[in-house]
């Protein structure tokens, strides 16, 4: 019996199962309809054997870059009703930083800055048009993404910089946006989630503040101290071994590409603006939820990050999508779970500016 999407996000959202991992709590969403089973979500499965690009899944190199950035594949719907969507721009000295804004209307809202992945070298806010859509009318909010500067042309951190002045002029500039400057959040795909990360430690020195944290498969370590503690044998891979283990080797292997294309000097992976997970005071960040994927490489690091949280006393939710791969949500209206995590995110998001 074939579900439609309706259906297959609903059975997400009635079925949960909990577990632990030692301390940390972890809301499990099962393939809905097949609860209990093992292996890649069969949506998954058939899109990396069928439409997945075989060259592109293993690791980058730089020859890839140019026709990485260059292959635009948006494999997504719009599954919002009709959110507005424009475009704008911020002068600074010497530059401007392209934004995407979505939802603005005469109504005073909450606002959300997206932040989107591509491993710091992709542009990738047209593939994210339509998620920022669905989480802007999900949140009831602004969504504001970011084009900001890419590596190598501009390291670290230089799309940093550009993602924190987006957070400055956002707060001084209410009224161009028509938010409320006291209910800013910030949410992160990928690498996204790494810039967010940052955005919120930079901003404690700033007078705003960020009330909440959405993170979606995020990079929180590109030091190789999460990798010493990584093991394949952390991954369930009785059924679809093959697939599984070249998704997560793909990834790894990545990471070392992406270490040297975001960083001049590769000491600067243990600063906490580029690995979070290596900072050490985690008491002053704000609630957080967080997306993982069960065959995702970077769900170890997801995991670790939020037990460190627990451990300072941060409220964190920890959401596992079992048979999912690495950056989902991009898949929305195709994977149930993309729409499944992004209304996550917005409840969470919406529950904090109440308390």
């Amino acid at each position: 019996m074939s579900h439609t999407q309706e259906e297959l996000t609903a059975r997400l959202q009635e079925n949960t199962t909990h577990s632990k991992k030692e301390k940390l709590a972890i809301i499990n969403k099962e393939i809905p309809f097949q609860e209990g089973s093992r292996g890649l979500d069969p949506r998954v499965k058939e899109f990396l054997t069928t439409e997945a690009d075989p060259h592109g899944r293993r690791p980058l190199e730089v020859d890839d870059l140019e026709i990485t950035r260059k292959r635009v594949e948006v494999n997504n719907k719009d599954l919002s009703n009709g959110i507005h969507s424009e475009t704008s721009e911020i002068s600074m000295e010497g530059r401007k930083i392209p934004l995407n804004i979505y939802n603005r209307t005469s109504e005073k809202k909450p606002v959300l800055i997206y932040l989107h992945g591509g491993g710091f070298f992709e542009r990738d806010m047209d593939v994210m048009e339509n998620i920022c859509k669905f989480l802007a009318q999900e949140a009831n909010s602004v969504v504001v993404g970011v084009e900001y500067r890419l590596a190598p042309e501009h390291p670290y951190q230089d799309g940093l910089n550009d993602c924190f002045e987006t957070a400055r002029y956002i707060y001084e500039n209410p009224e161009e946006f028509q938010i409320d400057v006291d209910q800013m959040g910030i949410v992160g795909d990928s690498v996204g989630g790494n810039l967010a990360l940052g955005v919120q430690q930079l901003s404690l020195e700033a007078p705003w503040e960020c009330r909440y944290l959405g993170m979606l498969c995020p990079l929180v370590d590109l030091s190789d101290v999460s990798r010493t503690s990584w093991n394949i044998k952390h991954y369930d891979m009785s059924k679809d071994y093959e697939l599984i283990r070249q998704e997560l080797v793909t990834m790894k292997d990545s990471l070392s590409f992406i270490q040297t294309l975001y960083l001049t000097n590769l000491e600067d992976v243990f600063l906490p603006l580029v690995s979070p997970l290596l900072r050490h005071d985690k008491t002053k960040m704000p609630p957080l939820t967080m997306i993982t994927a069960e065959f995702d490489f970077l769900r170890i690091q997801g995991e670790e990050f939020s037990a460190q949280l627990l451990e300072a006393g941060i409220p964190v939710r920890h959401f596992k999508y079992k048979g999912m791969d690495h950056a989902f949500v991009r898949k929305l209206g195709y994977y149930p779970q993309a729409a499944d995590a992004v209304k996550e995110v917005s409840r969470h998001f919406l529950e904090v500016l109440q308390k």
